[in-house]
């Protein structure tokens, strides 16, 4: 599996965004877990000690970016809002944060909840970058139409007229069709992520409906598969530095 990471330089901070190929995503389905919700074991992920995980109640705030419906925006909210309830995401729950071998061990059990979600009409046109993304979602957050909360995530999901560049050589659909990351804004940390609706690429960003999907909208249907792979990754990866393999995959690549 190809995972891509790339440095950025943030306010003098440095970044590591693990993005994932267009194929990758959709492994988040498959079936290298066993039936009990324990972890993959295949090439196991291992943990550093000491490094965070969002334990706890964990909330999940999106910024809409572009054309949304009512209809498509309540496919994602139900989605994210169900998911935390289901025998899937119990996978998530066998992650831990631990200080020292010595010490107890906090699991990631949740409650995943749905945040606050608000719409953005264009503000930086249909063309986003990987700087871009975070300063839009700073701003939301700065004109409180998202709460400040160092220990939510943040996802910026686009409609199928954006089109995504973290570099000049990667790009939502032709290297990728999600990613999860962090940024800084002087002493404060955001964890975040970019989903971008695959309609015109669909293609590469869906595995088996092209022509159909369960609640009518291919396209945002197709983004629900990486969104929740974010969301997993997020949480027992938020600062790109705990749960990984040797090959530098996180859990959601392994299932």
């Amino acid at each position: 599996m190809k995972i891509e990471t790339l440095y950025t330089v943030s306010e003098s901070t440095e970044h590591a965004a693990i993005r994932h190929d267009k194929f990758s995503v959709f492994e988040v389905y498959n079936g290298n877990a066993n039936n009990n919700g324990t972890a993959a074991t295949t090439n196991n992920i291992s943990y550093t000690m000491g490094a965070l995980v969002l334990t706890g109640a964990t909330n999940v705030h999106i910024v809409y970016y572009g054309n949304w419906t009512t209809n498509q925006q309540n496919i994602v909210n139900t989605f994210i809002s169900t998911i935390g309830s289901t025998s899937w995401f119990n996978i998530e729950k066998t992650y831990y944060f631990q200080i020292s071998n010595t010490s107890s061990k906090v699991y990631t059990t949740g409650p995943l909840t749905l945040g606050n979600t608000t719409t953005n009409n264009y503000t930086n046109g249909t063309q986003l970058t990987g700087t871009s993304i975070k300063d839009i979602i700073y701003n939301h957050i700065t004109k409180g139409q998202l709460p400040n909360d160092q220990r939510a995530i943040y996802l910026l999901l686009s409609s199928s007229d954006v089109k995504e560049n973290y570099t000049t050589t990667s790009s939502f659909c032709n290297s990728y069709c999600g990613y999860h990351s962090t940024f800084s804004r002087g002493t404060s940390k955001y964890i975040y992520g970019f989903i971008g609706n695959p309609q015109k690429c669909i293609n590469s960003c869906s595995v088996y409906n092209k022509l159909v999907s369960p609640n009518g909208d291919v396209g945002v249907d197709a983004m629900l598969t990486p969104v929740a792979h974010e969301i997993v990754e997020a949480m027992s990866d938020p600062w790109l530095n705990a749960w990984r393999d040797i090959n530098q995959n996180e859990n959601a690549d392994k299932w």
